[in-house]
């Protein structure tokens, strides 16, 4: 291929990452009417169609254009555009979840690339193949395949692709729960991204190291990332990132219980995400509104957002997506107390994870299911579906799962009443958490043994004490920013000062709890509250009072549209 087109098509892929996409097809044009009948050229050309449909999640489109570049690769025996188009088709079914597929593609792309003696694309395949191995929780393999991309590029001097073999390291390290080690990879690929000028790199690393600081617990810094990758996105012009900016946000205004602000700003990357047609962005917009709906106790507008999802998955043939939407549906019927049909859904979830041997996603349908029969009562089962979940994660060496499965089972024993069991499980979660370094789980757990400490006091009578303990979990909370959490330790204390006698100080807690769950819009705490409120005003023989909050409890208990 002449050296000078070979030149204009890296400029234009530069340009396709930049999200310069009107640009890009323009000049592909031009080069294709410029080499009529040239298939080797056609074949880079038709890869580069390929990447922009791909980019916008047109994954139809993409295939359509890789196949065609697969034609011509093969008609003239163009090697390297051969192995590039298998390997572009196996990104996509990798996307799709179909992951059966896409390893036989890379496999074949390998065998190519090892044959023409491409080294650098034969690294590349190492990557995705590692890739895949991580989603399906097999953290041996990808890590091995990973270690043999960047032996490979850094063999070759292949700064670039180094940036991006430890990009990925980062993300496996991620997947596990260990965030100290998925930072020192993201720091090491940003500083290879800065170096090389690479600004696509370095925004989706903030943007991936934003996810780390999140789950971590530090929301300020967090956020402080996520506002630079939203900086450079805009600068680059490309939307979709822009968009996936916003979803990060709206990530951390949730996990703070700030569910408004949440709302605004996935609302926001669906707007984006629509604009673009880039449907699997959109999909995820419509789980992640579904998700915080539901949090608020809106379950049917929830179930709403969730079928979206489920409909878009379906569409683009994404099983991943459609094992974790079927997931989503599930827990709003939990929620509704129709556990027979959240089962039957957690069932459909769990055959398709069991299909693309996804492990995480095995690991968390049996957790879900393990909560359902918590609800039912049937905390037996509970806990064989927990410990079905523990083992999983224990094979996959992913610690942060062991330590959120006895953070489930402290739940399952606080609900039994049994504090001393919750208490113990607390504790082993809080040890692991401390282990991997995950600030967020470690403050959580500290002040769920703060809330177990003061529920066995309570139950003995020992209010004083309860308080004590209480108070200090609501400055746990307010140590993390964790609005919900704020809001339920004012509640819990309420109800102390409420069973003490104390109801004007009851009164007040409760109150606060109100106030600041009707600014989330948590409709599930709200009524909570008003029957809080409304059986202090009982007590007082304030029976008008009392019925004025019942009936708000109510009314909140008919869910919303």
């Amino acid at each position: 291929m002449d050296t000078s087109i070979e030149k204009q098509l890296k400029l234009i892929e530069t340009a396709i990452d930049r999200g310069e996409y009107k640009r890009a097809s323009l000049y592909l044009n031009k080069i294709a009417s410029a080499n009529l009948g040239k298939k080797e050229v056609h074949a880079e050309l038709a890869l580069l169609y390929g990447k922009i449909a791909d980019s916008q999640s047109e994954y139809s489109a993409a295939i359509e254009f890789y196949k065609h570049a697969l034609q011509d690769a093969i008609a003239v025996n163009y090697h390297n555009g051969h192995g590039k188009s298998l390997r572009r088709i196996g990104a996509i079914h990798s996307k799709k979840g179909k992951y059966t597929d896409a390893i036989k593609c890379f496999e074949e792309a390998l065998s190519i690339f090892k044959k023409s003696g491409d080294k650098t694309e034969e690294g590349g395949v190492y990557n995705n193949i590692g890739t895949i191995k991580a989603i399906q929780g097999r953290a041996e393999d990808a890590n091995a395949y990973f270690k043999k991309a960047l032996q490979i590029h850094k063999a070759l001097g292949k700064t670039l692709e180094i940036g991006h073999d430890y990009s990925s390291f980062g993300i496996l390290y991620k997947f596990q729960g260990n965030y100290k080690k998925a930072m020192s990879y993201y720091e090491k690929a940003l500083e290879i991204y800065r170096k090389e000028v690479y600004r696509l790199g370095e925004g989706n690393i903030y943007a991936n190291i934003g996810n780390v600081l999140s789950k971590g617990g530090d929301y300020t810094s967090a956020l402080e990332h996520h506002k630079r990758a939203l900086v450079i996105h805009r600068r680059l012009q490309n939307s979709i990132w822009e968009g996936n900016d916003y979803t990060n946000i709206g990530n951390i205004y949730n996990i703070q219980g700030d569910h408004k602000s949440a709302v605004s700003y996935y609302e926001k990357a669906l707007r984006i995400h629509a604009r673009l047609g880039h449907k699997l962005g959109e999909a995820n917009d419509h789980a992640n509104l579904g998700t915080i709906y539901a949090d608020m106790g809106r379950y049917d507008k929830a179930l709403s957002f969730y079928k979206k999802a489920l409909g878009i998955h379906k569409l683009l043939s994404n099983r991943l997506g459609e094992g974790s939407d079927y997931s989503n549906i599930a827990n709003i019927y939990s929620h509704k107390g129709m556990y027979s049909r959240a089962l039957e859904y957690y069932n459909k979830a769990l055959r398709i994870h069991e299909e693309l041997k996804n492990l995480p996603g095995v690991g968390g349908v049996y957790t879900n299911i393990g909560n359902t029969y918590c609800h039912q009562g049937d905390y037996e089962k509970a806990l064989e579906f927990h410990h079905k979940a523990r083992r999983i994660h224990q094979n996959m060496g992913n610690k942060l799962g062991v330590g959120n499965v006895y953070a489930n089972i402290w739940n399952i024993y606080s609900s039994k009443g049994d504090f001393d069991s919750a208490l113990k499980h607390q504790e082993m979660a809080l040890d692991i958490f401390k282990e991997i370094g995950n600030k967020s789980g470690e403050q959580g757990a500290l002040a769920n043994i703060q809330v177990s400490l003061g529920n066995i006091y309570s139950s003995q009578g020992e209010y004083d004490k309860a308080l004590e303990f209480l108070f200090k979990s609501m400055n746990i909370y307010k140590r993390m920013d964790n609005k919900l959490g704020i809001g339920n330790a004012y509640a819990q204390i309420g109800s102390v000062y409420n069973s003490q006698g104390d109801y004007k100080r009851g009164l007040q807690f409760l109150t606060n709890a109100l106030n600041i769950h009707m600014k989330l819009g948590n409709r599930i705490s709200m009524e909570l509250d008003y029957l809080g409120i409304g059986n202090i005003y009982i007590k007082c023989g304030e029976y008008n009072k009392a019925l004025q909050f019942n009936k708000k409890a109510l009314r909140l208990h008919k869910p919303k549209k």
